[in-house]
């Protein structure tokens, strides 16, 4: 007996059919389900299962096993509603390409219930399987989610029953797969586990070996959405004491191939009794006090935010949450890399790469990496109707580390994700005019009005990216690889400045389809700065628009959105017009790296002073802020993780002006022009090193250096440059 069953689900939300059972046997019926679903054999449930849209797949797939006798059974099905993106996402987050690929979507996954059903001589197991793509490895194997549904009163023991208590014990079930028999681990209920189901973990690789590729690096993109794709199958013997059977349960694609931490390891959490003795300590007048304090409770709220996933969520070991409150299933890619700018100061007693560990772990074969992912089972969070990559800042990030930590080995295992990160987003984000288009929900400025064509966020960070790959090139020892990487950046930064200039209001802006540019200004106009691809003569014209108080110098300066932007909300209202601290870095960061430090320094210290005012009066480092008073933004989380970037790496990179080099045991420092500023303990590689400086009544400036290793120090004022190698213990140095 062989029968294919297709039942219409988005037509209807219940369905029928009579199976006639000629003989007795083992019923199995293989089931596709692109609908939320629940299913009867007769009066017995055979699934109960959930496509949730966050739960990153839209179409299940499950296996029902089921001894039968020689009789008639009604197969009936409810539906629910198909999983779909939030509604929020066609109403605030813009995208250039997402009506037409809906409509592929919906030809794609029209609404059907198929399954084939097929009666085998013999008797066997009373289950249900659900394949599913969530995966963890352990003892070198790649091991695969499978979740099972019972089955009772299919069959009788076919045992001999010792007393009443045994007749009531239903047999036990015994899983094992072709890739290793007889491994098997049971594991929590999961999002996807129903009630009445089981969990467990099979491998369905040998020992270290991994699952074909899905896609080739850089390779055009053909999947509508996120998602992991069967690349092949895995034989599994389902049995318990009533028979057994063999199913082919599909494999689907791993992520994280070569990711730094594969396995899941315990890291112990953060103290910040003891991460207070590793991390810089910064020396400030005295009416900076409220800084400091901030700086402190960045540091503290960091410690609080250590989240640890457990061993069998998919993830290699801990990681810095997003917030204290909210986010709590989610790592996000942007909110990880300026959060771990802020933590990789603190280097020798945190774990601050842990988290782009899990990252790494979740990156899709081809090169792609997801913006949000669920930290309950590592897989892509929500359904998107585009791909999604966050801004790709890691190799930024990691450069940063690194330029702080010395650790040159970590740079050589990461180049390779970080490159496959780049060819991904160069195929399927690069468009024909050498920019790059990109997504609300993608570049993370959710409902900012900045629809257009190629935006100069991603166009920007992808010149930023080669750049950092270059430098990562060069410092591992490919000559050859840096220096293509440089013309790569050259070539970005020129379809930048000829394509995303708007001439009209001399900033960038997103290119419109029928020419011109999009007419809001958008705070990350501010990021080609920071990419240093600006020509010189229109960084005044920047400088310009971050100064001027009708636009983008409000009470608390470098809102999302200008002032003067059609769509701008005085309350933040989030993306237009809020102010946030991974912008505000950007933008200031941009205008300190393209000459314009003393632009950079006030609006830097304007942007810690209006958070410090809020967190004095609330205790709270928000998620953003108001423009127009030193308040919370309109729609804003408490303690939120990248908040921290301000308070830490901004304070010490421009207010104090220090720019680590830990690969040559270098720092750049240039003083603040004022009195009473300096730092103690800062961690350059092996170098433990205070720094204070003051002027002298000759005008001139005192520099006096503490350190416990020999390093190369540049000083930079308006007055003077100076170079020495400062050898261990004390100095000082007139400047």
């Amino acid at each position: 007996m062989i029968e294919k069953i297709e039942f219409a689900a988005a037509a209807a939300t219940v369905a029928e059919k009579n199976i006639k059972i000629p003989k007795a046997g083992l019923l199995r019926l293989r089931i596709v389900c692109d609908r939320p679903l629940k299913l009867w054999f007769g009066r017995h449930l055979l699934a109960e299962d959930d496509l949730h849209f966050r739960l990153a797949q839209r179409e299940m797939t499950l296996e029902a096993l089921v001894p039968v006798k020689a009789e008639s059974h009604i197969l009936r099905a409810e539906f629910g509603e198909p999983p779909t993106h939030m509604p929020f996402v066609d109403r605030s987050c813009p995208s250039r390409n997402r009506a037409e690929l809906l409509k592929k979507i919906q030809q794609r996954y029209p609404g059907k219930c198929r399954i084939d059903i097929a009666l085998e001589d013999g008797t066997g197991p009373a289950v249900c399987l659900r394949f599913g793509p969530a995966q963890i490895r352990r003892d070198g194997m790649v091991w695969q989610e499978l979740v099972i549904r019972e089955l009772a009163g299919f069959a009788p023991l076919n045992r001999e029953m010792k007393d009443f208590g045994d007749m009531m014990q239903p047999a036990r079930l015994n899983l094992s797969s072709a890739a290793a028999p007889n491994l098997l681990i049971e594991s929590a209920p999961s999002p996807v586990t129903g009630s009445g189901c089981r969990r467990f973990y099979l491998p369905v690789t040998g020992y270290g070996l991994d699952l074909p590729s899905a896609r080739e690096t850089g390779a055009a993109e053909n999947r509508l959405e996120p998602g992991r794709e069967p690349v092949g199958s895995i034989d599994l013997l389902v049995e318990d004491g009533h028979g057994a059977a063999r199913v082919a349960m599909p494999a689907y694609e791993s992520a994280g191939k070569g990711a730094p931490a594969a396995e899941y390891r315990h890291i112990p959490p953060p103290l910040f009794k003891e991460i207070e003795r590793a991390i810089p300590r910064p020396s400030l007048p005295d009416a900076w006090k409220p800084l400091l304090d901030m700086y402190y409770a960045a540091w503290k709220m960091l410690c609080d935010l250590w989240r640890e996933p457990g061993p069998d969520s998919g993830m290699p070991g801990g990681y810095l949450g997003t917030a204290v409150e909210g986010f709590a299933d989610s790592q996000f890619v942007w909110d990880t890399s300026f959060t771990t700018l802020a933590a990789a100061y603190a280097w020798r007693a945190f774990p601050h790469l842990a988290s782009f560990d899990c990252l790494y772990s979740r990156q899709e074969d081809g090169g792609y990496l997801h913006r949000q992912g669920d930290v309950r089972s590592n897989l892509p969070l929500m359904f998107e109707p585009d791909f999604s990559p966050n801004p790709p800042l890691m190799a930024v990030v990691e450069l940063a580390a690194a330029r702080l930590s010395g650790d040159t080995a970590r740079l050589v295992r990461v180049y390779p994700l970080l490159t496959a990160q780049f060819a991904w987003l160069k195929k399927n984000r690069r468009l024909v005019d050498g920019t790059y288009w990109t997504t609300g929900l993608a570049n993370g400025l959710d409902n900012s009005p900045s629809l257009g064509e190629g935006y100069p966020c991603l166009t920007a960070q992808m010149a930023h990216f080669a750049e950092s790959l270059a430098d990562i090139a060069a410092i591992i020892g490919d000559d050859a690889a840096a220096e293509s990487w440089r013309n790569e950046r050259g070539a970005v930064a020129a379809a930048l400045n000829k394509h995303l200039w708007d001439d009209q209001h001399q900033i960038y802006s997103t290119s419109l389809t029928d020419g011109g540019h999009n007419p809001n200004k958008v705070v990350t106009a501010f990021w080609p700065l920071w990419a240093d691809l600006v020509p010189s003569e229109r960084v005044a014209n920047l400088v310009e628009h971050a100064l001027d108080p009708n636009s983008f110098n409000r009470h608390h300066p470098l809102p999302s959105l200008a002032a003067d932007s059609p769509s701008y909300d005085p309350g933040g209202g989030y993306w237009r017009g809020s102010i946030w601290t991974p912008t505000n870095f950007a933008a200031i960061k941009g205008l300190w790296r393209s000459g314009a430090r003393e632009a950079a320094r006030t609006l830097a210290m304007r942007h810690l002073q209006c958070m410090a005012e809020v967190h004095s009066d609330t205790g709270v480092l928000w998620e953003n802020y108001c423009p127009e008073k030193s308040e919370r933004g309109s729609i804003s989380c408490r303690n939120y993780s990248w908040t921290a970037v301000s308070p830490v790496a901004l304070l010490l990179e421009v207010v104090l002006g220090l720019e680590p080099d830990a690969v040559n045991r270098r720092l750049t420092w240039r003083p603040w022009p004022g009195e009473g500023t300096g730092v103690r303990d800062y961690p350059l590689g092996p170098c433990t090193i205070s720094l204070a400086f003051s002027h002298q009544p000759d005008g001139c400036g005192l520099a006096r250096i503490n350190t416990d290793l020999a390093f190369t120090l540049e000083i930079i004022t308006q007055e003077k440059h100076t170079e020495i190698r400062v050898a261990a213990g004390y100095s000082q140095i007139t400047v």
